[in-house]
């Protein structure tokens, strides 16, 4: 069976035990043009020092043709978000080592001040590129074309799958958690900025327990 996966920003561990475990890692990537709203596909949740962090990145106003790829806000400043996440990580054991890349990162697929809209789309897949270049993995979409199954639990595409629903998260070491109790979901980048690479792999091993014992 493959899987079905939005684009988005540094995806949450769910969506990378699906693209890596499940089925052998079979997946589908859904079309960069398709986009809903109040959905990581243009966020990510983070944990900071006071708590859940939503980090969005804004987009221009729709286009009435459905078929162009949603454009980031040229209105926004990129410095701002990232200021976020190294208030969030700069303690991290893991945030000096990956600063530099992350910063890249925003300042090659985010607009500038002045600068024209680029793809959010863009954005998305260069973060997964880099997450996965990261942990080793080798991701290969089987398919172009998502398959049309509905409520399926290895399909991303309705808000509450991508936001987590369904699944029981394993624990691991969070930086404000003795302030805030351990936030499940977040961005693969929570995990990968404490535990490093190779302890972010053996997390999805974990959740991928999990995951098989809740559906």
């Amino acid at each position: 069976m493959t899987a079905v996966l939005p684009l988005v920003p540094f995806p949450p561990l769910h969506w990378w035990f699906l693209a890596t475990q499940c089925h052998g890692g079979k997946f589908a990537y859904e079309p960069p043009t398709k986009f809903v709203k109040q959905t990581l596909r243009n966020r990510m949740i983070i944990s900071g020092p006071s708590g859940q962090i939503h980090l969005s990145f804004p987009i221009q106003k729709q286009s009435e043709n459905k078929e162009l790829p949603p454009l980031l806000s040229a209105h926004f400043r990129s410095v701002h978000s990232f200021r976020t996440l190294q208030s969030a990580y700069g303690g991290a054991p893991f945030f000096e080592h990956f600063e530099e890349d992350l910063r890249a990162l925003w300042q090659a697929f985010l607009p500038g001040a002045n600068e024209n809209p680029k793809p959010l789309y863009a954005f998305n897949q260069a973060t997964i590129d880099w997450v996965a270049q990261q942990c080793n993995w080798d991701l290969k979409p089987s398919s172009q074309t998502p398959p049309t199954f509905a409520h399926s639990p290895i399909d991303l595409r309705s808000k509450s799958a991508l936001a987590g629903a369904g699944w029981e998260f394993e624990r691991y070491t969070q930086l404000f958690e003795a302030k805030n109790g351990f936030i499940a979901g977040c961005s693969i980048l929570d995990a990968l900025m404490t535990l490093g690479p190779t302890a972010v792999r053996q997390q999805i091993q974990f959740l991928t327990q999990r995951a098989s014992n809740s559906k």
